[in-house]
């Protein structure tokens, strides 16, 4: 479970909180991005991309729901949004 403190740090600027904050999602993130896309090549390209997003809007998490939740919620719209679009683009 990843708590609210390790959050705060990682929007504050911590690395290693960032860091711990990545590798506790990470490969929920990227089991979902396989589940959605199932090509594992399409799902790490996916999972970075993710990761990226997540960590620069990190500042817009509201502590509304679990972190992992949000990140979740939002990996799942872009892996949505990336299935839909014509190979290659």
């Amino acid at each position: 479970m990843i708590d609210t403190d390790l959050v705060r740090r990682a929007a504050g600027g911590n690395r290693e909180a960032l860091e711990s904050l990545i590798e506790g999602i990470q490969d929920k993130v990227y089991g979902l991005a396989l589940r959605m896309l199932w090509h594992p090549e399409d799902a790490r390209d996916a999972t970075q991309e993710i990761l990226l997003r997540v960590v620069t809007h990190l500042s817009s998490y509201r502590h509304e729901s679990s972190f992992l939740t949000w990140a979740l919620s939002s990996s799942h719209k872009r892996a949505s949004q990336l299935s839909k679009e014509p190979a290659g683009a």
